[in-house]
């Protein structure tokens, strides 16, 4: 699929990015073959049948547990039926995580995190998972190399998750920037539309062609990869 070029600037009429947001899942690790192997374990007790892949990009990725098992259960499960599943989906994708060779830093992110760190680029991450998971993901992936982990945003329950703004406006927060100042890595939906609510205007999607193709042409999105090598920072933020 052909890429897209970052949009000028002044077209936008927006400053250029500042700061930087990262999604998780799907972002800094490709772990969409995990998280949809944990989802299908989840759907077969739920519905007798796995998630297929437009589910995963239209209604699941980046959106919090309990609301995807909200969804495929239709509706009719109590708050502690849910909370339970919940923190079994998070034990079935944390053992997948333990045992994968698929559960690793994304392609080429490795530099490209290096040079954000050179040139002190302000960056945080704003995840769906929670807390816990995320620990998990955060010391095996070696993540404090380049994030402050007290400076991330958790699913905490406190806050309305993806597609609502709350998320992005919150992680932009964080690192004291506007949302229009920020640059945002995303690989799903639901983060896409959260993104350009809370008024980023400059989204990259990461993903394989197919998902691109769906995701390329959202409002705020302005380049498309398939990993971090193709990518400079320089580009980005000079």
């Amino acid at each position: 699929m052909a890429q897209k070029k970052i949009i000028n600037q002044q077209s936008l009429n927006t400053p250029r990015p500042i700061g930087i947001i990262f999604d998780f899942n799907g972002v800094l690790v490709d772990d969409y073959p995990i998280q949809k192997e944990a989802w299908s374990q989840i759907s077969r007790e739920l519905r007798g049948q796995m998630v297929t892949d437009g589910e995963m990009v239209h209604r699941i990725r980046g959106v919090p547990s309990k609301e995807t098992i909200k969804w495929l259960s239709g509706n009719k499960m109590s708050t502690e039926e849910i909370e339970k599943l919940a923190k079994k989906k998070d034990q079935i994708t944390e053992h997948l995580c333990r045992t994968s060779p698929l559960f690793h830093l994304n392609i080429g992110l490795e530099e490209f995190l290096n040079q954000v760190q050179d040139r002190n680029i302000p960056r945080t991450i704003a995840t769906s998972s929670a807390v816990g998971i995320f620990s998990f993901s955060f010391k095996k992936l070696r993540l404090d190399q380049w994030f402050n982990k007290q400076k991330i945003l958790y699913n905490d329950g406190r806050h309305k998750g993806k597609p609502a703004p709350d998320p992005y406006l919150l992680a932009a927060k964080i690192i004291n920037l506007k949302p229009v100042e920020c640059l945002v890595i995303e690989d799903a939906k639901s983060g896409i539309q959260s993104a350009f609510a809370a008024g980023v205007r400059n989204i990259i999607v990461i993903g394989n062609d197919e998902r691109l193709k769906v995701l390329g042409s959202l409002p705020g999105v302005v380049k498309t990869i398939h990993n971090f090598t193709e990518l400079k920072v320089a580009e980005l933020f000079d």
